[in-house]
């Protein structure tokens, strides 16, 4: 299952209004280092609409997260976390939390 990198994507989320700009500097950072991956976030309803749209434009993809399938009391980041590995559009997807940053620590 090696895939080429349109089907393996970077993936984190974005539950509140405030967690929204930890999202999009996350973002910036994979862009940074030139990532071949698709970045992706999911978004809870309680985002605004103008940050939902600042999401749209800096992601390659976004996915509406339904608190409704949400039945069995997770955290709503561990929800967010679960739904996203469910996602059918990638083979391989590595998930990481809004607040980290990715530096491209390999380069020489």
């Amino acid at each position: 299952m090696g895939g080429d990198s349109a089907s393996q994507a970077w993936l984190t989320f974005a539950l509140t209004d405030d967690s929204v700009p930890k999202a999009l500097t996350l973002c910036l950072s994979l862009r940074r280092v030139m990532t071949s991956r698709k970045l992706v976030v999911l978004v809870s309803p309680s985002v605004s609409p103008p940050l939902r749209e600042a999401l749209h434009l800096s992601f390659d993809h976004l996915y509406y997260l339904e608190y409704l399938r949400n039945q069995n009391g997770l955290k709503d980041a561990d929800f967010a976390k679960l739904s996203g590995l469910t996602l059918k559009s990638f083979e391989k997807i590595v998930v990481l939390e809004p607040t980290m940053m990715v530096n491209d620590l390999f380069s020489n």
